[in-house]
């Protein structure tokens, strides 16, 4: 047996509350009153009503029609559309002129007409066809001293091909009538859409309500915006300090090596001493200046006794070549 979930609210992965049964009231107010309104019994019934004509449409043509089976189920399809389907789609389309919904009369005209046009060749195909209904006029009977006698039954198999050509004039009318009353009963194109204007505001008042919790949120601490921006400076900063410190290591670093080559008498380098003093001049100064940022002093720092150093240390390397 299945547990019903009484379950009215859950969580969602963002932490907002969701009405569990948001539209269950709207199901109540829209639920079918019988059974014959449910979504799948009117296509049941249409259903039974185009399996019956097809019946009736396979006697007739199995009769007249003697090509392959796929000509025949051609034939039987298109009279199917014309009993069977469009008077659906009839009924749709008077339906939504009778609530006010549509003014086109064009497509109800022409479905009229399909199945005037329909209805017609079925009539003259019956009439046309009567003989191949009867039986042989004579037929054989057995007396009951076991006899064979012959019985002239015309009168009687005259009035049987009639009754059988009204059968097949009479049934799919009576098909055809019945799908387009029950679309006609069953199509309910106003209630649809006030369902779905009745889902729309519901849905509208949870997001209202979602809103209305944010705003709230932010109303109780009065001075969430500026804590909101000072947290983002100081990511800000954060993240230029540590781009900054980035920066120094990759000069301290080339500084480093430019320091090894001047200081190495026996390196034989495409960078000649003068280049080499201009960029350790460059990096002192630019790493004065990082550092100087850093400290929030914009004072740079000029590297007077690094560029003595540097050339004394090429002074000495010259008197050792």
């Amino acid at each position: 047996m299945k547990k019903e979930n009484n379950k009215i609210w859950s969580m969602n992965k963002n932490g907002e509350i969701v009405n569990e049964h948001l539209h269950k009231n709207n199901l109540k107010r829209f639920k079918a009153d019988t059974s014959f309104d449910n979504s799948i019994v009117p296509y049941l019934i249409m259903i039974f009503c185009a399996t019956v004509d097809g019946f009736v449409f396979y006697s007739l043509f199995s009769r007249i029609s003697y090509d392959s089976p796929v000509t025949l189920g051609v034939q039987i399809s298109g009279f199917l559309f014309g009993f069977d389907v469009v008077p659906i789609f009839i009924g749709i389309q008077y339906k939504r002129l009778r609530q006010g919904l549509t003014k086109d009369k064009f497509i109800l005209i022409m479905a009229l007409i399909v199945c005037g046009l329909v209805f017609a060749m079925n009539i003259a195909l019956r009439i046309m066809t009567i003989d191949l209904v009867s039986p042989s006029p004579a037929s054989n009977a057995i007396s009951y001293m076991g006899e064979v006698v012959q019985e002239n039954t015309e009168s009687n198999v005259g009035s049987t091909a009639i009754a059988l050509t009204i059968f097949g004039m009479g049934i799919p009318v009576v098909t055809s009538l019945g799908s387009c009353l029950i679309s006609f009963i069953t199509y309910n194109p106003l209630n649809i859409k006030k369902r779905r204007i009745a889902e729309m505001i519901e849905d509208n008042r949870d997001d209202i309500r979602r809103f209305d919790a944010i705003i709230a949120d932010y109303d109780a601490e009065p001075d969430f915006a500026k804590y909101l921006e000072e947290e983002d400076e100081a990511k800000y900063q954060e993240m230029k300090m540590l781009h900054r410190a980035l920066v120094i290591s990759h000069c301290d670093y080339v500084r480093e090596r430019l320091k090894e080559h001047l200081g190495n008498p026996t390196s034989n380098n495409v960078l000649s001493e003068s280049s080499c003093e201009t960029i350790l001049a460059r990096l002192d100064k630019e790493l004065g200046l990082l550092n100087a940022q850093n400290n929030d002093e914009l004072v740079p720092v000029e590297p007077i006794e690094e560029e003595i150093k540097y050339k004394t240390m090429i002074q000495d390397n010259r008197a050792i070549a």
